[in-house]
């Protein structure tokens, strides 16, 4: 036999089975032709189908190095290194083989799903678009394309390469079955719905289908839901994301022991599954067995435990020199030594148990307010468990106090249940929950628990009293009177006040006669027009540049009066999912693999920008809540009418609004809600408003303080005849310094952090420049104007800067030793921006190439970055902002975004982060190293 005939010889045995023989055959032609790349090539196959993939690569190998052009040797190795995990080399010699015989469809293939495994995406589609042009039948391609289009979110394009894979294959259950999960993405679920009853029709037997089928049914039919989850799990018994499913939808519908049980059989049948054992935990928190949770929660994180030992890190340095002075560092300092122990403990000794209060009382108190169960039965513990709960318990209390000083009082309420859960006799507990309920004007409820906290311990002076006043406003004259007698009683015997309660002061009585304003205007203009004030108290500025928006966008203020739209509807304001969405829709962000986005839309947002003017209000009034603190800053400002109106256009307030949004109530603003303002202070002069939400910050100082000073300037107005400028406050060094740099003299500066309630004989207030936190096109050229001038000539600065959040107190970077190790390997030089001079900073970021920074402040002076800058934000999972895309789209600067780590134990993340705003970033290094190469940066 000749050298070709052993080598068909070889492969026909190969094919068969026939190992041996097959491996004799080929033996034999390399004797003859010791010299033969295919040869060596069959060999390799061989060894491989043997199980030994070490001496199939050396017989690859081999066959290249006799032949280096051999795109057969090439395309074998590449299998072989992808089958196992070798992506990088797979995808090398994959190119290798199509660089010689560049119309290989399988090939082709092959590399598309290298790439996907790389998290390549865009590799992958244009590798799989290759292999369907050479081959429109493949029908591997078009699956894998479609699943590829899903993940980078092309979710239209997704749909209709799923329908070209079924009209190849009618029966194609698998295209089917994600063609309707794209559909329920897109909130089409009767689409779906049709296409798992189609598939369904196709294949009854495939318990995926009916899971799936029960994920759209959910929402609207929780009961068919559950009949196609429990078919799923009938089909497939083994099936754990049904029976975790199942579990959800018993969550859902309150049936919490149910879905415990649901989420132990998933966790039974997969013991690293995260989501199972954190809603197992959630569930048993509900049920009021707190311990049993915190089991949970604890092989929760150990199964992922990046994420939170990084945050203990970070815990431990800031217990050093560290003093809790309000109330958000007490929650934090107590989640860390929640977490802490939480993380240690594991089980051995059993220590207590927390006890019920059990009287009649807590009927009364259970008919009021929906507390579940108390009773926690503590399992045995190496670290104590009754410990555990403790700080778990000291931080739902700090966290109730936190919100009850922001004003959130339905949260408080939820905070202060949850501890009393752990801590039944915590009297202190029930005197903060009975404030809180009394905020809410829930006053049946505030005197059962007022009472049942006299039930655990009767020598309660302040209990006492609240109670008192509470009868008193219920017109229970003679139970007050006893109330108040005791009260007398209690203080003659010497009975004070706990010192931790000393603090917290609640009145029901106004200090102040000034009532909350009687009714909203929109516009300022039609409050000037109907108190026919002459036309000069409103300067409306037009900007010379066109200022595009979609046709359905086209009044912003039209919804505004529509009570049908606002009567149902709510917004979460600037963390609201639905408006971040669309917003990122705006963006067109494209996945370029391993986490790595692009913004690829450079035409403007499709909204109208708000009108630009100067009103002036002859005894206008203005109320700026101060910053008490790092996280109690100015959340709300209302400008008042001297016949008590807030004119809505120049008054804001927290949650916010992002542009666009259409569920925005103005009518809904905190003004309303404050049973009595700050001392308010007359001033006979002229006074120019420019604080603004959150203005002791640098990004909203710079965006939304400063513009304000271009419309008086826009306006006409003489800066020498105004006798003073009201900001938020002067404590920073960049305030002064850019109020300087823009003519506002310091003298002439009034800082509403000091005098929060002002009424003066002319109150002039510029509009806002633009949206909170996205300033108009007109504002960043202002800004560019007026500060890119400080700029000095021929001073060198690095191209490429890391932007450092190490001195700041929420969104951190976890692991930013990390990251700046990895960065400065690419030439990058870490800053610190707040320990720069302003002009320093603004220089830095003029000269810089490449930015990298986490979302914050410490993007803002992008403003002054020059067109075709680089700048790559670091976000959170759970929160990926918006703002700094707006300046970059404005400036044309490529912007690209890397989302950091997930931790998934949502009710322990919810305990580290009150908001998704404040969430750390762990980033994965892994993918930052991708990032540098995919940018450009290596």
């Amino acid at each position: 036999m000749t050298t070709e005939e052993y080598i068909r010889q070889a492969q026909v045995d190969l094919k068969r089975g026939k190992l041996t023989e097959a491996l004799d055959c080929c033996q034999r032609a390399i004797e003859l032709q010791p010299f033969s790349p295919r040869a060596y090539t069959t060999l390799g196959e061989i060894l491989e189908a043997s199980g030994d993939p070490t001496a199939a690569r050396d017989a690859f190998v081999k066959a290249l190095e006799i032949s280096p052009n051999f795109f057969w040797a090439h395309a074998f190795l590449g299998q072989l290194y992808s089958e196992y995990c070798w992506l990088d080399e797979a995808a090398f010699h994959y190119g290798q083989a199509l660089g010689f015989k560049p119309d290989w469809p399988e090939v082709h293939y092959n590399l598309g799903n290298v790439f996907h495994k790389q998290g390549n995406l865009l590799g992958a589609i244009e590798c799989y678009r290759k292999a369907i042009a050479q081959k429109p039948d493949y029908l591997l391609a078009f699956y894998n394309l479609a699943v590829v289009l899903e993940e980078n979110n092309q979710l239209e394009a997704a749909i209709e390469t799923y329908r070209q894979a079924i009209a190849q294959k009618p029966d194609y259950v698998e295209a089917y079955s994600n063609w309707g999960a794209i559909l329920l993405a897109l909130d089409r679920p009767e689409s779906a719905i049709e296409v798992y009853q189609a598939a369904i029709e196709i294949d009854p037997d495939w318990a995926t289908l009916h899971n799936n089928l029960g994920q759209v049914l959910l929402e609207k039919s929780p009961e068919k839901a559950i009949a196609s989850y429990r078919r799923a799990i009938e089909l497939e018994p083994e099936m754990v994301l049904a029976h975790y499913n199942l579990g959800k939808a018993w969550q859902i519908q309150g049936q919490h022991s149910a879905a415990v049980a649901c989420f132990d059989r998933a966790i039974e049948l997969n013991p690293d599954h995260i989501s199972g054992c954190t809603d197992a935990g959630f569930s048993l928190m509900v049920l009021g067995k707190i311990a049993e949770a915190m089991a949970y929660f604890e092989r929760a994180i150990a199964l992922k435990p990046d994420f939170v030992e990084a945050y203990c890190r970070w815990g431990e340095r800031r217990r050093v020199g560290a003093v809790d002075d309000d109330e958000l560092s007490r929650a934090i300092a107590a989640c860390d030594r929640f977490l802490t122990a939480l993380m240690g403990s594991s089980a051995t000794t059993n220590v207590r148990d927390v006890t019920d209060v059990t009287d009649g009382m807590k009927r009364e108190v259970l008919k009021q307010l929906p507390m579940p169960d108390v009773r926690c039965a503590m399992p045995d513990a190496q670290f104590p468990i009754a410990e555990i709960c403790d700080y778990l318990a000291e931080t739902y209390l700090h966290l109730g106090n936190t919100l009850t000083e922001y004003g959130g009082y339905e949260s408080a309420v939820a905070y202060y249940q949850k501890a009393l859960q752990i801590q039944p006799k915590n009297t202190e507990l029930y005197w903060r929950l009975g404030n809180c309920l009394v905020k809410q004007k829930r006053l049946n409820a505030a005197v059962a628990v007022y009472r049942m906290a006299l039930t655990v311990q009767p020598a309660l002076p302040q209990v006492n009293f609240e109670l008192a006043k509470l009868l008193e406003k219920q017109g229970n004259w003679q139970r007050a009177i006893d109330y108040y007698q005791q009260v007398l009683e209690l203080q003659f015997h010497g009975y004070g006040e706990p010192k931790q309660w000393e603090k917290s002061t609640f009145s029901l009585s106004d200090s102040n006669s000034i009532k909350p304003p009687s009714g909203i205007y929109l516009s300022s203009w039609d409050w000037l027009v109907n108190a026919q004030l002459d036309a000069k108290n409103y300067v409306e500025i037009v900007w010379q540049y066109p200022v595009k928006a979609s046709a359905e966008n086209t009044s912003h203020s039209k919804f505004l009066l529509s009570n049908s739209q606002l009567e149902n509807s709510e917004c979460g304001g600037l963390t609201c999912g639905l408006c971040l969405h669309r917003i990122s829709k705006w963006f067109d962000p494209v996945h370029l693999g391993w986490g790595v986005c692009r913004l690829s839309n450079s035409q403007p947002i499709p909204v109208e920008e708000p009108k630009s003017f100067v009103a002036t209000i002859p005894n206008g009034r203005v109320w700026i809540v101060p910053q008490q603190n790092y996280w109690l800053i100015c959340n709300a400002i209302a400008v008042i009418t001297p016949d008590n109106y807030l004119l809505a256009d120049v008054s804001r307030d927290y949650p916010g609004l992002l542009p666009g949004c259409e569920k925005h109530d103005l009518r809904k603003h905190s003004v309303f809600n404050l049973e009595s303002f700050p001392p308010l202070k007359q001033i006979d002069g002229s006074v120019a408003v420019l604080s603004g939400l959150s203005g002791n910050v640098y990004f909203h100082w710079m965006v939304d303080v400063l513009p304000r000073i271009e419309l008086l300037r826009q306006s006409g107005r003489d800066f020498a005849e105004i006798d003073w400028f009201v900001v938020n406050s002067c404590h920073h060094e960049f305030q002064r310094e850019s109020l300087r740099i823009l003519g506002i003299p310091e003298e002439k500066v009034l800082e509403s952090d000091r005098l929060p309630h002002i009424q003066a004989t002319e109150l002039i207030v510029p509009a806002f420049a633009g949206y909170l936190g996205w300033p108009s096109g007109w504002a960043i050229d202002f800004l560019r104007r007026e500060f890119l001038k400080l700029i000095i000539p021929g001073s060198s600065y690095p191209k490429r800067i890391y932007i450092s959040r190490s001195k700041a107190r929420y969104r951190r970077v976890l692991n930013e030793e990390d990251v700046v190790e990895v960065l400065q390997q690419s030439g990058f030089v870490s800053i610190l921006p707040e320990s720069m001079s302003l002009a320093e900073q603004i220089a830095h970021f003029y000269h810089a190439e490449v930015i990298v920074a986490a979302h914050g402040s410490g993007l803002t002076n992008t403003l002054f970055s020059r067109q075709g800058t680089k700048v790559i934000e670091l976000v959170s999972p759970h929160y990926i902002g918006h703002y700094y895309w707006g300046i970059s789209q404005y400036l044309k600067l490529e912007h690209y975004f890397l989302a950091g780590e997930a931790f998934e134990c949502y009710p322990i993340r919810q305990l580290m982060y009150q908001n998704s705003l404040t969430e750390d970033i762990l980033v994965n290094i892994s993918s930052l190293k991708k990032m540098v190469e995919v940018v450009g940066l290596g």
